[in-house]
């Protein structure tokens, strides 16, 4: 029986195999590590991080609330070096790690990088890839552990680099692992694939990266089509071709790489399957057809057959938009050329402008069409090449500065094919301002010469962009008001330098304001806040430059001050209550501007608001936590402030033109509020706006930018669209006005009077901050529809004053 019972249980280990096996060595318990960039996750960081990712200790529970974990945001690539003491082979390597909600996504990339010396690195291989391949990936949807983890490696070396490439902000690990392999390895002529330069490496990898997930995305939706047509068995081969060539893919990109699609010949055999599954719905040639132009597009969306005309009901002097998407389901480049007929002006008339609508990735992988480059006309006509198997959209944006009222039909011809799209164009009996009413700015930073992703070559074109989408209130850093010398009583002994400010000045000129990001701190030109050698020395300061002003033809109360950024605790009050008091004495007219974040306003320190002249709260913070916290600020506009709105949500091109960019504006009118900011009109995130895949986020600018270009956006289209939404409403208040005075048929001013009261409701009705997010299903057309009929009304009112 003795004899059984051992035999049973050695059965027992052989039938276990490797899972009774001997766990590898871990080579990384206890060595030290360099991080670069410092780990910044507030609420994971602490002193520990040094030691925690090679201690042996798993963190339990919520992974990224755990000070045992250590966490980054915003951070690309994550670059961890572990130092193993002396050359060792390594045939194993773990990196534990959490996600799946609260905008925590897996890895991208887990680069294993191997060294003797820390000088020559050698790439070892991919952990993600490896992982996936032995052990499948993380879970797709929902809070999830996952243990990147591979015994496939056959390398050396003393240093240890890890280049984590996020698919998000954050990057997140408790615990790293490596694996001792065979001393064989030792014998290698080399321990991988040698790396010259690294930062170039880490570039290129990162757009690699990006690459090789778009293509198997496409690939995943291009086959789903397939399967739907019933014509995966026809295509199978070219599939599973095309997916060993996107593994094996070596990326080498040319320095001005972008994300324009196809991105490569890989990608667009990609599209050229999905243009033969067209043509097996039917859909044949050139497809014309329409959705409403705010709706988010697909590259692999079928196209629709719905009717397709071009509709545009506006004033004189205003911008409005209009698109259609043209596909191409055949198998070669089409050659495509378009022509505006019939309408005022003669053919392909100046006041309308025609863009092309590319696709692009983004950093999160989510592909968009907001891109606007301009067409240029040759010989009459506009020209735009379709690859096969995609879509391309064409807006056109109308500014009919000198068209007399009426209504014209014409109609746009595309060729080859001749098939012609009809225009009803009508022009109401009304003439936009040149300046609208509503103020508009962006922390756009401009002073600076270099700024985001403003530079030299690019900052004319994009200050002239800006203004033409009515942006009045540019931003400067603290550098333009300078503060002078000051001597122990804090009397001005030196005058303030003001070469930055008049060069500012000079770039924007006759603007409504002048807005500065003051940054002040619990000092001010070495004296301690709550002095009185503090109190005089800022006193003496604005004082200085209010009066100052004037020689640049802009008066104090043009002048607004930004003291703390998003206030949120006492602490931040009391800076902004010891300044403001100054200030309020010293230069009354000088504006103070706040954009406040507590969320529970009414907690802060009543002072703060009592003090400042100008409130800016978030407006997704406001949709989000309702009408107690709405209530608050109509209080405080009560008591005199003056309220704005701002968003800095993101990423930005993720972001929904319509009920992000738009719709603010319908919040503004709602609550009064005389001004709209966004974070941030420069800001790309480290990277041209055509290529995200080297941005550290993902592009907060409404536009694209790159080192030397500046190209329009749906979001900055919105973002005027939705200014002159305003305006509408603030002309039709005028009109009302008018009306009633010269005594208007009454039972028509009750029905205008009832459009302008409701009118906002009715556009912004069942918002949600989740709605922000252009990939949320939404009515996009409430607020043209709304708009028209304010066109209508005005027209009705009109009439009664003839």
């Amino acid at each position: 029986m003795r004899d059984f019972i051992i035999l049973l249980l050695l059965l027992c280990v052989f039938a276990a195999g490797p899972a009774m096996a001997q766990e590898p060595e871990n080579l990384a318990m206890g060595k030290r590590y360099t991080l670069d960039p410092r780990p910044n996750y507030p609420l994971c960081t602490d002193s520990q991080d040094k030691v925690q990712l090679t201690d042996g200790v798993f963190s339990e529970g919520y992974f990224w609330t755990q000070m045992t974990t250590v966490g980054w945001q915003n951070a690309l690539p994550v670059t961890i070096t572990i130092d193993l003491e002396s050359v060792q082979p390594i045939g194993g390597l773990s990196f534990n790690t959490a996600a799946g909600v609260a905008g925590v996504q897996w890895p991208i990339s887990i680069l294993v990088m191997v060294s003797r010396d820390d000088k020559t690195y050698y790439l070892a291989g991919d952990l993600v890839e490896l992982s996936a391949v032995e052990h499948g990936e993380p879970k797709a949807a929902g809070y999830g552990l996952h243990r990147f983890i591979t015994s496939k490696l056959r390398t050396y070396g003393r240093y240890v680099k890890l280049l984590i490439f996020g698919s998000g902000p954050f990057v997140f690990a408790d615990e790293i692992e490596i694996h001792k392999g065979s001393r064989q390895f030792l014998a290698l002529d080399t321990p991988g694939e040698e790396i010259g330069d690294v930062n170039r490496f880490q570039r290129q990898m990162a757009i690699t990266r990006g690459v090789r997930r778009r293509l198997r995305l496409d690939l995943t939706e291009v086959r789903k089509l397939a399967e739907e047509c019933n014509q995966i068995s026809k295509w199978r081969t070219e599939f599973e071709n095309i997916e060993k060539e996107i593994s094996s893919l070596q990326f080498k990109p040319p320095s001005d790489f972008r994300t324009i699609f196809p991105i490569n010949d890989l990608h667009r055999r990609i599209f050229m399957i999905q243009a033969g599954l067209w043509r097996s719905r039917g859909f044949l040639g050139l497809v014309v057809w329409r959705k409403n132009r705010w709706d988010m597009l697909s590259p692999t969306e079928l196209p629709q057959s719905a009717e397709v005309g071009i509709h545009i009901d506006m004033m004189q002097n205003e911008y409005r938009g209009a698109a259609f998407n043209v596909s191409n389901s055949d198998q070669t480049t089409a050659r495509v050329q378009l022509a505006i007929e019939r309408l005022p002006g003669g053919a392909n008339p100046d006041y309308i402008t025609v863009h092309e609508v590319p696709f692009t990735d983004t950093r999160s992988g989510v592909p968009i069409a907001a891109a606007m480059p301009g067409l240029h006309k040759k010989q009459g006509k506009y020209n735009v090449a379709i690859e096969p198997g995609l879509t391309k959209q064409i807006w056109l944006n109308f500014h009919p500065q000198n068209v007399p009222a009426g209504e014209y039909h014409g109609s746009i011809l595309i060729t080859p094919g001749r098939q012609r799209i009809p225009v009803r164009f009508k022009v109401f009996p009304f003439r936009f301002p040149n300046q609208p009413t509503l103020h508009l700015g962006g922390w756009d930073y401009t002073d600076a010469d270099s700024r985001y992703e403003v530079t030299p070559a690019n900052q004319a074109a994009f200050i002239r962009h800006l203004r033409e989408h009515f942006v009045d209130s540019p931003w400067a850093g603290s550098r333009v008001l300078s503060r002078g010398k000051y001597d122990g009583q804090g009397n001005m002994i030196e005058e303030p330098d003001t070469e930055f400010f008049a060069k500012w000045v000079k770039r924007w000129p006759n603007a409504h304001n002048y807005y500065v990001f003051a940054s002040v701190s619990n000092s001010f030109a070495g004296f301690k806040m709550g002095t009185a050698a503090f109190e005089n020395a800022v006193g003496n300061w604005i004082r200085w430059w209010a009066k100052k002003l004037p020689q640049w033809n802009v008066r104090p109360n043009q002048l607004g001050l930004l003291l703390v950024d998003e206030p949120h605790a006492h602490e931040q009050d009391d800076t902004i209550i010891a300044y403001a008091r100054v200030i309020r004495k010293a230069a009354p007219e000088v504006v103070i501007w706040e954009d406040p974040t507590w969320r529970r306003p009414w907690e802060a320190r009543p002072e703060m608001f009592e003090l400042s002249d100008v409130l800016c709260p978030n407006l997704p913070m406001l949709i989000t936590e309702g009408d107690k916290f709405a209530d608050f600020y109509v209080r405080q506009q009560q008591a005199g402030r003056k309220l704005w709105f701002y968003s800095c949500s993101g990423p930005g091109k993720l972001l929904d033109p319509y009920s992000y960019h738009r719709l603010q504006h319908w919040f503004c009118w709602k609550y009064a509020a005389q001004g709209s900011g966004f974070w941030a009109f420069g800001d790309s995130n480290g990277a041209s706006s055509w290529n995200e895949y080297l941005s550290l986020r993902g592009a907060y600018t409404p536009v694209f930018l790159d080192e030397t270009t500046v190209a329009a956006g749906k979001h900055m289209e919105a973002i005027r669209e939705g200014i002159e939404d305003y305006e509408y409403l603030v002309m039709l208040g005028k009109q009302i006005t008018r009306s009633g005075r010269e005594g208007g048929t009454e039972a028509v001013i009750k029905e205008a009077e009832d459009l302008l009261a409701n009118a906002a409701d009715r556009v912004i009705k069942d918002q949600t901050s989740q709605k922000l997010y252009w990939r949320q299903p939404k009515d996009r057309s409430v607020a043209d529809k709304v708009r028209i009929e304010i066109l209508e009304m005005m027209t009705q009112l009109n009439n009664l004053q003839k």
